[in-house]
């Protein structure tokens, strides 16, 4: 997964149904990624192989003894200069990581496959999980040195943050999950009373911060390096620190003095104390934060919260695992295997004993058409002597649509998520890996038969055969 920040997903907001499908009752198709196709070892893309780190095109490189380019004189580093050192990766954690679909995505997932009934291939649903980082939780053990215990982790119960150091997780605590606990407001006071003969200004922003000898000063200062320069020292920005002493920069911060931030505990409704943030951040420490704090042996974490952990070397463990697990979803699919078992899903394999697996909700079952309506049994029969048809070449009028989508919702055809269709079987026919051996019309109103000529015939039939190819791309559309 890649490490970009992105969007928190919105599982509950996904429509599994295409345009074509929306007039189905009780028929709807998921979009998710195709499965995954690796390339050969070695494989070159997109024209002449680049070597690593060289990000011009085959003919932007100049030839060996251009004079602009300096031939082989850059090796060396030049005169006087040292070689270019590559920074060095940090180690990644030594950890046992256990890949598994997030709790509350998995439960979305299988209501919508409960409420349809097509059948979805099912590394195509496990891709789905791993392209989306707050969709995965990670079950991360470390291993411990020989003859050492490991370094333990702290992590946040209210989001999953984790470091090993304490002190971060306590600035994680109080920036993020101290206004979970406080209303903060601001309010109108009288502009500040006495005589000031300087007052202190941010020599990197300008701000007039107050005179040095006034009681909140201080707690300015901690709010300018909070908010505005969190990679400071309290020192190194007090370094920053000048004193002006002309009447009109006194008056222009006795004038912007008339406004006080304060905090008021949640719901604690009319007259309740106003804080200092100060005073709010000691009694969120105080009465709040130990009961948020967990020193887990195991961390329990997703793997977008994991991939912006300040601790490098989990990181790094994170990413390799969840590039492996891309390049062969094994464990995830395991995972998902499972769940859909016990959610009483079915599972069947299409073409043969090694081909992709597939999950549905329908209870799949052979189509008795000799016990069936005529207009029934004829849409079956089609089905099964034209496997992987697709819808254009089924429906014909709204009756032989809802035809189709009742052999659908009772399990009597398989309808795949890439739009085609097959007789159900021990291994129902899917994909380019199976070929139409026969093609006809579509079962459509019969009119009085004709002699025919086997000659046009057999023509008209290899032009139909060429116009409908098997489509190339059986990708369905993507989740939105």
């Amino acid at each position: 997964m890649e490490t970009e920040d992105r969007p928190t997903l919105d599982l509950g907001a996904i429509d599994f149904t295409p345009d074509w499908a929306k007039r189905d009752a009780g028929v709807s198709v998921g979009h998710v990624k195709p499965e995954r196709e690796t390339p050969e070892r070695g494989a070159v893309r997109d024209g002449a192989r680049k070597q690593f780190g060289d990000k011009r095109g085959p003919g932007d490189r100049k030839p060996f003894g251009d004079r602009n380019g300096a031939g082989r004189r850059q090796q060396s580093g030049g005169a006087g200069r040292k070689p270019f050192q590559p920074a060095e990766r940090p180690k990644p954690l030594d950890a046992e990581i256990k890949i598994l679909p997030e709790t509350k995505a998995l439960g979305t997932i299988i209501r919508k496959l409960q409420q349809d009934f097509h059948a979805y291939k099912l590394k195509d649903l496990a891709y789905f999980f791993l392209d989306n980082p707050g969709s995965v939780l990670l079950k991360i053990t470390p291993r411990a040195a020989e003859g050492a215990a490991h370094q333990p982790f702290h992590q946040c119960k209210a989001c999953g943050f984790a470091t090993t150091n304490d002190d971060e997780l306590v600035q994680h605590l109080v920036s993020a999950h101290l206004g979970d606990y406080y209303d903060v407001k601001e309010v109108d006071r009288e502009p500040p009373k006495g005589n000031f003969s300087c007052v202190a200004k941010c020599g990197l922003s300008g701000v007039l911060l107050g005179p040095p000898n006034i009681h909140e000063f201080n707690a300015t200062v901690r709010e300018m390096i909070r908010t505005r320069y969190p990679n400071m020292s309290e020192e190194q920005y007090r370094a920053h620190i000048e004193m002006v002493r002309d009447p009109e920069s006194i008056e222009e911060w006795r004038k912007g003095a008339v406004k006080k931030t304060v905090f008021t505990a949640k719901g604690a409704g009319e007259g309740a104390p106003e804080l200092t943030r100060e005073q709010a951040e000691a009694e969120f420490r105080r009465s709040m934060m130990p009961s948020l704090v967990d020193a887990p042996k195991s961390l329990m974490i997703t793997a977008d919260v994991a991939l912006k952990s300040p601790v490098k070397p989990l990181v790094w463990a994170v990413r390799d695992a969840l590039e492996a697990e891309r390049r062969a979803p094994y464990n995830m699919c395991f995972a998902l295997r499972g769940a859909f078992h016990h959610r009483k899903l079915k599972f069947f394999r299409a073409n043969d004993a090694r081909g992709p697996e597939f999950v549905t909700s329908a209870d799949l079952k052979e189509f008795d058409a000799a016990h069936a309506i005529p207009e029934l049994a004829k849409l079956a029969t089609y089905i099964a002597d034209h496997p992987c048809s697709p819808r254009v070449d089924l429906v014909t009028d709204k009756e032989t649509e809802k035809h189709l989508v009742w052999l659908v919702s009772t399990g009597h055809v398989v309808a795949f998520t890439n739009g085609v269709y097959s007789a159900v079987e021990k291994f129902p026919k899917y994909g380019p890996q199976w070929q139409k051996r026969k093609s006809a019309p579509a079962p459509a109103a019969t009119a009085p038969a004709a002699p025919v000529d086997t000659a046009s015939a057999a023509q008209e039939s290899a032009a139909q055969e060429e116009k409908k190819e098997e489509p190339k791309d059986e990708t369905p559309a993507q989740l939105a």
